[in-house]
């Protein structure tokens, strides 16, 4: 297997509150327990 492997560079701007950016410290939790539920007791 005679291949190339490229890195390319990207750039990223995250979107600010005003452009739609509606996320905060409660989705955070939500994820953890979500984490939690899911890999532990399943």
């Amino acid at each position: 297997m005679n291949i190339r492997i490229y890195e390319v560079g990207i750039s990223y701007y995250g979107r600010t509150y005003s452009e739609g950016k509606k996320i905060n410290w409660k989705d955070g939790v939500r994820a953890i327990y979500c984490i939690i539920k899911y890999n532990i007791f399943s």
